[in-house]
């Protein structure tokens, strides 16, 4: 009778993936730094919003739509202020806002690199291997088991960022996803391209600025959502912008 039960669980478990849109082929681990996603399809977009808090004005941008991404991997942190100056040392990364210049609030080694344009954190991930994660990329490793929805209740405002990896991980192993820092994207911002099925979308051949993700120290929760987009000029260098790398396969 027990072994039924379990049976049963498991496939009423599978029966919500798929209505979710979330393909049974996941994430897992491949070194101790990355979380890699197999090949699949994923829903991209805000349902949420509109469902749960009524605000079309938050989710104008985000509408739900069908993608299949080649296999990639991602950083489970963020990239902290000790890494970035690593880059730095060699020569290859561009200085970030001076040390003795910024607020300490954001100097320590294991807070995330802030004060970095868009070319700044795209430098940084191809000397590191990479490159940033386009917008689609984001979300699939965002989403855990929130698909377009809120995360999970953390608490970022409090005046400054936090260690990464301060708080829990969402359900694919990464850290700091919502809040803590918004992180650059590869793509131009623009409007979600109108086909059902869109295969490895890499955003508008051309525009004014970049996207960002996930939220920030500063974020109220209607922010925090893994579907929330937000535009900044890809050559300024904010206070509450960061960096995660991508790696695809060839």
């Amino acid at each position: 009778m027990i072994e039924r039960h379990k049976v049963g669980l498991c496939r009423t478990i599978v029966i919500l993936l798929v209505l979710l849109g979330v393909d049974r082929v996941g994430a897992e681990s491949d070194d101790v730094s990355k979380i890699t996603f197999k090949e699949g399809q994923f829903n991209m977009g805000g349902f949420y919003c509109k469902e749960e808090q009524q605000n079309s004005d938050w989710c104008a941008d985000e509408n739900l739509h069908r993608v299949r991404l080649k296999s990639f991997s991602i950083d489970k942190y963020e990239v902290t202020n000790a890494e970035y100056l690593e880059c730095f040392a060699e020569g290859v990364c561009a200085p970030n806002e001076l040390h003795e210049t910024r607020s300490k609030d954001f100097n320590g080694k294991n807070q995330p690199v802030v004060f970095v344009s868009w070319k700044d954190a795209q430098i940084f991930c191809k000397w590191r291997g990479g490159n940033l994660p386009t917008e689609s990329q984001w979300e699939r490793a965002a989403q855990g088991d929130h698909p377009g929805g809120a995360h999970f209740q953390q608490i970022y405002n409090s005046g400054s960022t936090k260690n990464v990896g301060s708080l829990r991980s969402n359900s694919n192993g990464l850290y700091d996803m919502m809040g803590n820092v918004y992180e650059w994207t590869r793509d131009w911002y623009g409007p979600y391209p109108s086909e059902e099925v869109i295969s490895n979308p890499k955003g508008p051949s051309e525009g004014k600025e970049k996207v960002v993700r996930g939220g920030a120290w500063h974020s109220p929760s209607h922010y925090l959502r893994v579907a929330d987009r937000v535009a900044k000029n890809p050559e300024y260098k904010y206070s509450d912008v960061g960096i995660r790398c991508s790696y695809s396969f060839k």
